[in-house]
């Protein structure tokens, strides 16, 4: 029998207890006011064939759980959205819990989620979601919900002539965590999109590993293409930004304007200036509006006639721009000598970019006499303490130690203590080892290899990743190790046995010397079954020099699909619209194959929603349940494509007044719950999933995502 964790226990005092306006879905709006919103709400579901509602108080309320128990074991939370956030929408839902929550590490399946998942943050600062994105969010209208959007990038909006502040009481870090779970795939030049996005590799095994340090020596094709990137960034910026007021007159001329803060590399400005294109003082007019240059009349083949070598210049000129910047940094720390090698370099955090820029160091300048040195011991997060980790690493290495079989590889002639300091500042790929202790799916192997086996030993391959790192300057950062569990149940002890195995392997790793700044390990259902004791936070965090991060990986909980736990509430009701309703003499059929035969006079509703939707056929005939104002009604006949019938009742039942008061335009949930005070809801979605022997997640995501309207209510 599974021993849960009481819900009261997730709380370690009451301010974390959600309160009733927060157990809302309009954070910030009055409770009288709930029912204006609600009636909105219904009106835009009444546009649409199939809704899937998304309640954010329970997605919020879901979250404080896991957090809480997750900081009962010394551990932070990664929210893992892969497969569209468990067919939730995973941007709404990361963007709402980074910016209502704090989460600030989010995990997915694939690096197309993880591209698509960083550029949303960086489209939608908090305070400012797209039109698109915030028209999925009814309450969004509110100055005061932290969704709000606005037009224009000031903090203020126009109403009716005056000035109005809007609110923003965002929790979202500065910084925000994107890990892709799954393997890499078209590997080694994935490794550049992961490096340019700002994205954390898993290192999936021992072939993964191989690749890694091939792109690592390559140093030449992985210039070639960050040259490439930025200039690309370049001429997308450029080509796609909006321009400046023009008629029809200076469109036939080619005369158009360009706005003055339109942010283009220099060699196009001055093209531009040449070509009597660019007229600072003309743009930014009142009757300005905003164009893109996809519509002019005459398009030319390049922007402005400026071709790709001048492109290439200019990037060229940043590179080497940086490159003495470099210089600069390495001959002022060779003047202070061995002050490295006592104060490990500090790093600045505070910087608002949703993902690591090239990183700002800070190096004191030195004191004089009269001046009194004082030191105080300052967390400054998990990024500077795992640079620290490698600075005094290499603090303890000779100034002329060998470089290995790296060889001189991006600075690598430098002394100890210059390379110390490069390596704080270049932006580097982050990646962590997946460790195979029992699911058989993915990872490094735990034990020694026998004789009879041609492998390599895991701790030799970490530690030539990290010594290319470290010795040789190169552009990786070793940020963790992971494993996942396979069975996690009170009965079981096999998640033990699992842990055991990391354990040693961790153990191992430190002791070659290797400094492991995170350990990620628990799923949904290990984190919250209390029975389970594998996890022991002293044998799994603790390390020389500052002890390794904690963190879960969680993903089912936090969208409400794991039902052993009664604290969790439901986040997803599928609704769709009653578009006809008819009355069937007896014998008459319903549906494909005369599936349904009236056996008296009945009362048959149409709603539009179909297996195409999503919802399944085999829910057919009296299979699948439907709730439609207050009561239970079964599935008439087979599941159409588009469409599927409910039986209402018998005509002229004087007891059961709710199937005849059902009239076209009526709602109808096939899962999940009616409204705010419901945990479940009269159809509950882990009942249909037993009765198709699948599980929650399967049902959400496959509801199809251009049919199915989202709302997060």
């Amino acid at each position: 029998m599974t021993h849960l964790r009481p819900f009261s226990s997730y709380h370690c005092s009451t301010s974390n207890l959600p309160t009733p306006e927060a157990e809302g879905r309009t954070k910030g709006i009055a409770v009288d006011e709930q029912a204006q919103l609600s009636k909105t709400t219904k009106s835009k579901e009444g546009e649409q064939r199939v809704v899937h509602r998304i309640r954010l108080s329970a997605l919020e309320h879901n979250y404080a759980c896991v957090e809480a128990a997750a900081n009962e074991q010394s551990c932070s939370v990664i929210t893992v959205v892969k497969a569209d956030g468990y067919g939730h929408g995973a941007i709404a839902t990361a963007l709402h819990l980074a910016d209502c929550c704090g989460a600030d590490a989010f995990a997915v399946a694939t690096l197309e989620e993880a591209i698509q998942l960083r550029r949303a943050f960086e489209n939608n600062p908090p305070g400012r979601w797209s039109k698109q994105l915030a028209s999925h969010f009814p309450v969004a209208l509110d100055s005061s919900h932290p969704s709000f959007w606005e037009n224009v990038a000031s903090s203020t909006q126009t109403n009716g002539g005056e000035q109005v502040s809007v609110k923003n009481p965002s929790m979202r870090p500065s910084r925000i965590r994107i890990i892709v779970l799954g393997p890499p795939v078209n590997f080694p030049r994935c490794f550049d999109e992961y490096l340019y996005h700002g994205i954390e590799l898993m290192v999936s095994g021992p072939e993964v590993a191989e690749q890694l340090l091939a792109w690592v020596r390559n140093s030449k094709e992985r210039k070639c293409v960050e040259v490439e990137q930025a200039a690309n960034e370049a001429k997308a910026k450029a080509l796609f930004a909006p321009l400046g007021p023009r008629d029809a007159e200076q469109v036939l001329h080619n005369n158009f304007k360009v706005p003055v803060n339109l942010d283009l590399p220099n060699v196009l400005k001055d093209n531009l200036t040449q070509n009597s294109l660019w007229n600072p003082q003309d743009s930014g007019t009142e009757d300005s509006r905003p164009i893109s240059r996809q519509s002019l009349i005459y398009p030319s083949s390049t922007l402005g006639n400026v071709q790709g070598q001048d492109l290439a210049k200019e990037v060229r000129a940043l590179l080497l721009g940086q490159r003495a910047a470099k210089e600069a940094a390495s001959q002022l720390e060779e003047r202070q000598g061995k002050a490295l090698a006592s104060n490990p370099v500090s790093t600045d955090n505070s910087s608002t970019d949703s993902h690591d820029t090239e990183r700002q160091v800070f190096v004191p300048a030195p004191l004089s006499d009269s001046q009194t040195r004082k030191t105080c011991s300052v967390f400054a997060g998990i990024d500077a303490e795992a640079r620290n980790a490698r600075a005094r690493e290499l603090a303890k290495m000779n100034n002329n130690q060998n470089m290995g079989t790296f060889g001189k590889m991006d600075g690598g002639n430098t002394t100890t203590s210059s390379a110390a300091l490069s390596m704080a500042v270049r932006k580097r790929l982050r990646w962590h080892a997946s460790v195979d202790t029992g699911m058989g799916r993915l990872g490094f192997k735990v034990d020694k290899p026998d004789e009879n086996e041609h492998r390599r030993d895991t701790i030799e391959i970490l530690k030539e990743l990290v010594d290319a790192e470290i010795l040789s300057n190169a552009p990786i950062e070793f940020f963790g190790m992971c494993t996942h569990m396979a069975e996690a149940n009170a009965t079981s002890t096999y998640s033990h046995s699992q842990m055991e195995k990391f354990i040693w392997l961790l153990n191992r790793v430190r002791a070659a010397g290797i400094n492991i700044p995170t350990v990620s390990t628990d799923n949904s259902a290990a984190l919250l079954t209390t029975s389970l004791t594998h996890f022991d936070a002293e044998k799994i965090l603790s390390q020389d020099g500052s002890n390794t991060r904690g963190f879960v990986r969680v993903g089912g909980a936090i969208f409400g699909q794991r039902p052993a736990f009664p604290q969790l509430k439901a986040v997803s009701t599928l609704c769709a619209s009653i578009r006809h309703v008819a009355i069937l003499k007896t014998g008459d059929s319903v549906g494909y194959d005369r599936a349904y035969v009236a056996p008296h006079d009945v009362r048959i509703g149409t709603l539009t929603i179909g297996f195409a939707d999503g919802y399944p056929r085999a829910l057919g005939n009296g299979v699948g349940k439907v709730q439609i104002r207050g009561k239970v009604f079964p599935v008439a006949g087979n599941i159409c494509m588009d469409m599927m019938m409910v039986d209402l009742g018998p005509v002229g039942d004087k007891e059961d007044q709710v199937g005849a008061s059902v009239c076209v335009g009526d709602t109808a949930i096939l899962w999940g719950p009616a409204g705010e005070e419901e945990d479940q809801g009269m159809v509950r979605l882990q009942d249909i999933a037993e009765e198709l022997k699948t599980t929650l997640s399967a049902m959400t995501c496959g509801l199809d995502k251009l049919r199915v309207k989202r709302y997060f209510i």
